[in-house]
């Protein structure tokens, strides 16, 4: 009876087991067939910019698993503006960032019936999206040094230890209304803004002092992290929030 007994556990190991070899294979199937919704594990790099002038766009690269191989049947979105897949395969899109991107969630999503939750990345349906943040500084290849962040209602105070010289700057805005941002130097200043979607403006010519200002305050409406190349003559300058 005791010998029975064993050969039939036995038995009913080797059903478990098989049946444990069963399901991971019909898992790595899917997998290989493209069932299932997108996950994205990684992006390289986490940031990036769109074109600005004649610099090209950030090219990134998406890396997961159960992405569609075909690039036809591949979208990718940075924050709601479509980009172009330049590869696919089941694990891995390579795109570019387009014009207009501005920071927020990049989705991928795949052939099918689509669902995307802005809030919820995951929570969605052969759909996946993450966060993305749009550094217009990034096309230029820390041109001039490290960024200087300022955050509100934080001031800021950074040096020009050249006869001239300019520095990059990073302002978070206040976060619950319109924000003004005063930059007094030493010295009449030119500076560059950037908008949410990387578009340059810029206020005076290095090579025309008629053109340059003194401690200007610029408005902004609305919340972003604003980026801006200040130049200034020798000594210090200061970011303020009046």
């Amino acid at each position: 009876m005791r010998f029975q007994t064993q050969i039939l556990a036995f038995m009913l190991s080797l059903s478990i087991f098989g049946l444990g070899c069963s399901t991971g294979k019909d898992s790595d199937l899917a997998s290989q067939l493209g069932l299932g919704n997108p996950v994205i594990t990684e992006i390289d790099p986490p940031s990036g910019s769109p074109p600005i002038g004649s610099n090209p766009g950030t090219t990134v690269t998406i890396k997961g698993r159960l992405f569609s191989a075909d690039t036809n049947l591949t979208t990718v979105k940075f924050n709601g503006v479509s980009a172009s897949v330049l590869s696919a395969t089941s694990t891995e899109i390579i795109t570019v960032v387009p014009a207009g991107a501005s920071t927020g969630t990049l989705f991928v999503t795949k052939d099918g019936p689509v669902y995307c939750d802005e809030n919820n990345g995951s929570a969605a349906t052969n759909c996946y999206g993450t966060r993305f943040y749009i550094d217009c500084y990034k096309s230029f290849d820390n041109l001039y040094g490290d960024e200087v962040g300022v955050s509100y209602p934080d001031s800021k105070t950074f040096e020009i230890t050249g006869q001239t010289g300019t520095k990059a700057l990073r302002i978070d805005l206040n976060p619950e209304g319109p924000t003004n941002v005063k930059i007094a130097c030493d010295t009449y200043l030119i500076y560059s803004k950037f908008s949410k979607t990387c578009g340059r403006t810029d206020v005076g010519t290095f090579s025309d002092t008629n053109t340059w200002v003194y401690e200007p305050t610029l408005t902004f409406s609305s919340y972003y992290t604003v980026q801006m190349f200040v130049t200034a003559g020798k000594g210090n300058c200061t970011v303020s929030f009046p």
